[in-house]
């Protein structure tokens, strides 16, 4: 603790007395010494041409500068700063609300190629690091019909990096306490029509240390938390093919292979032993005449892990000993793209998706499961379970009055059919349509609207699981989805944007019950609204500042219950301090209250507030030397949780303070 304490003063001194020496280096300095460029052709709907879609809902970006700035290392703490966004470490997944929609409502995408398991469609974030991540996109309310079904919630889309014109990259390693270790190389280049790029990652720690002020309960000590460990490993290959301006041609490779303990509050003690996921990607575009332009996409995903019971004294009342996935999905996306002129852009989309779900699962003992039926000890048969997703969208951008009046115009068709389950289940469709305007007040003022049809099909384990509570006569979730909002430049240094948001809400899918006699269910109606107000300041060339703040009201409205683990109200403030030409500060701080949980007897009661402050201190130690082997250097320093408050997550115990000490260099 004294140490941790050292380092923490350290930090702050850095802040102190560094204060009053600062002149011009500004953020360019940070974006100039990225390693890597954008892939462009991971996204699904291009956000750098400002297409009206982009701009008629709200749409926001972390760039690789943001995670360079705030010391993220994860996409999970990556997104934590968003308006809007509440990222929670619950049970064996980091869980992503988006206005108030869980992960399950979301579409989570890696270069627009679907990453999850296709038993419950999510993926934990926390295991996803942000050593090969250009940019992460996240759109909320009416995303594009381009993107495919299932995007009731919003859109997550990972984009990763490709090789520069000039070969390059960088080595990054850190530490922390209880023996956590990162080490991350980055490589990228050129050669003729050809580009590569190369990462490879490595992290392990021990787990993370609770607060101080942690009070001991019948399942945790205090301490280094029990089961937070982990191991991640990373690989990300790239190449690309651009001949000429109008051709190219990509295939990338992922892999991420971890282990991970799994923290719960129930007494429970789970470890992820295996947790391997792989995403193959050929990607291409082509130019075929000054009108016509189209895309093309091939995927392949398999995950596959094993969660182990790993209780040092047996739980003689646990359901099962071990249960492993093996999951995989294959699909294939086609746009065209048809260019009218100023009047007109018309795009054209097919997608096609295959999930399939296996599962095995080992139980020590005999017991009764759902529905009185008898499960042996023993491995059980496996379960096999597969659907397909097919989409075909239009949509078309239509500019008037010299461009100051736009709007967007689209419609998709989504057709659902679960091919392999535990009982026999139809079909189902959709026609799902959406109108977005953007208005021009002035050049520095615009106002949008965005109305949109958004369904999310049942997942398979919703579907078909017997011990989860599986219902195969569940129907899609709907939500017809309003935003208004406007954007304006207050002068060239202060930006402000202020959005409401409705969702009417139709049969949203929701696991009722207790125990072993939970069972998911669809909601008759519900209500998610609220406001979205962030602001940012460059106060000189060297100091800026961003914050936010995002009111959410979530009803069942049939039950006349607010929906858990969806705080009211999140206030967030980011600042970013050039000190001199070789000192960069940043600091982040977020107040979230306002959600309601439920305590042991099943009732609902209020969840706490919490407020967090993250730092991070960056000194440059070699500074953009020309021709030398190490052209930038750099060591940092980074705290989380710097006042080591105890808060809560629904049941877990969040970590208290921690630092990470380390060193990166450019070659």
């Amino acid at each position: 603790m004294k140490r941790a304490k050292f380092l923490f003063i350290l930090l702050i001194c850095s802040l102190v007395f560094s204060y009053g020496y600062a002149f011009a280096e500004g953020e360019e300095d940070i974006k100039k010494n990225q390693v890597g460029e954008v892939f462009e052709l991971g996204e699904v709907v291009v956000t750098a041409n400002s297409s009206v879609i982009n701009l008629s809902t709200t749409v926001t970006e972390v760039s690789a500068e943001d995670i360079t700035a705030r010391g993220t290392q994860n996409v999970a703490e990556a997104l934590e700063m968003i308006p809007g966004v509440n990222v929670k470490e619950i049970g064996k997944n980091a869980q992503i609300f988006i206005r108030g929609f869980s992960q399950e409502d979301v579409k989570v995408l890696i270069d627009g190629v679907p990453a999850y398991q296709t038993y419950d469609k999510v993926v934990d974030l926390s295991l996803i690091p942000v050593d090969s991540i250009s940019k992460i996109t996240v759109t909320k309310g009416a995303s594009s019909v381009l993107y495919g079904a299932n995007t009731f919630g919003g859109v997550i889309n990972i984009v990763t990096k490709k090789g520069g014109k000039d070969a390059g990259g960088e080595v990054t390693a850190s530490f922390g306490e209880n023996s956590t270790q990162n080490y991350i190389l980055n490589y990228g280049g050129s050669k003729n029509a050809f580009n590569y790029w190369l990462t490879f990652s490595h992290r392990t720690s021990d787990g993370f240390e609770l607060s101080d002020d942690f009070v001991p309960t019948s399942w945790e000590d205090g301490g280094t938390r029990d089961l937070s460990d982990y191991e991640m490993n990373t690989f990300n290959a790239k190449v690309g093919f651009e001949p000429d301006e109008e051709t190219k041609l990509y295939v990338s490779f992922d892999y991420h292979d971890n282990k991970k303990g799994v923290p719960t509050s129930d007494g429970t003690y789970w470890s992820f032993i295996k947790w391997d996921q792989w995403h193959l990607n050929l990607v291409g575009e082509q130019k075929i005449t000054d009108t016509i332009s189209t895309k093309a996409r091939l995927f392949y995903v398999s995950h596959k892990d094993t969660l182990e019971d790993v209780a040092p004294v047996p739980d003689p009342g646990r359901w099962w000993e071990m249960s492993s996935y093996d999951d995989h999905s294959i699909g294939a996306e086609v746009q065209t793209s048809f260019n009218f002129g100023p009047m007109s852009y018309l795009t054209i989309g097919l997608n096609y998706l295959d999930d399939n779900h296996k599962q095995q699962d080992y139980f020590t003992d005999d017991m009764d499961a759902v529905d009185d039926e008898e499960v042996f000890a023993g491995y059980q048969p496996e379960e096999e379970f597969e659907a397909e997703t097919y989409t075909i969208a239009a949509e078309d951008e239509i500019h008037l009055l010299d461009n100051d009046l736009s709007f967007v115009v689209g419609a998709s068709y989504d057709y659902y059919n679960p091919k392999k389950g535990s009982e026999e289940r139809g079909s189902t469709d959709s026609l799902n349509p959406q109108l977005g305007v953007v208005y021009n007040i002035a050049d520095n003022a615009s106002i949008h609207a965005s109305a949109g049809k958004k369904i999310r099909f049942p997942r398979l384990k919703e579907l078909y699981s017997v011990l989860a509570g599986g219902n195969d006569s569940l129907n899609p979730q709907e939500t017809i989805a309003y935003e208004i909002g406007t954007d304006y430049l207050i002068t060239p240094d202060i930006k402000t944007s202020v959005a409401f948001f409705y969702n009417d809400i139709t049969d949203l899918i929701q696991r009722l019950g207790s125990g072993r006699n939970k069972y998911y269910t669809n909601i008759g109606k519900s209500t998610i609204q609220g406001l979205e107000f962030a602001v940012s300041y460059k106060a000189l060339d060297n100091l800026s500042f961003g914050t936010s703040y995002t009111y959410l009201s979530a009803y069942d409205d049939t039950n006349d219950v607010r929906l858990l683990d969806r705080p009211r109200h999140k206030i967030a403030f980011d600042t970013r301090y050039w000190i001199l030409s070789n000192l960069f500060t940043s600091l982040q701080a977020s107040y979230t209250t306002g959600a309601v949980t439920e305590n042991d007897d099943r009732e609902i009661i209020g969840a706490p507030g919490y407020f967090l402050m993250n730092a991070k201190a960056e000194l440059k130690i070699i500074n953009q030397l020309q021709d030398k082997l190490i052209k930038d250097a750099s060591i940092f320093l980074s705290a989380n949780n710097i006042f080591d408050k105890n808060y809560y997550e629904g049941y877990d115990p969040q970590p208290g303070r921690s630092f990470l000490f380390g060193f990166n260099a450019k070659f």
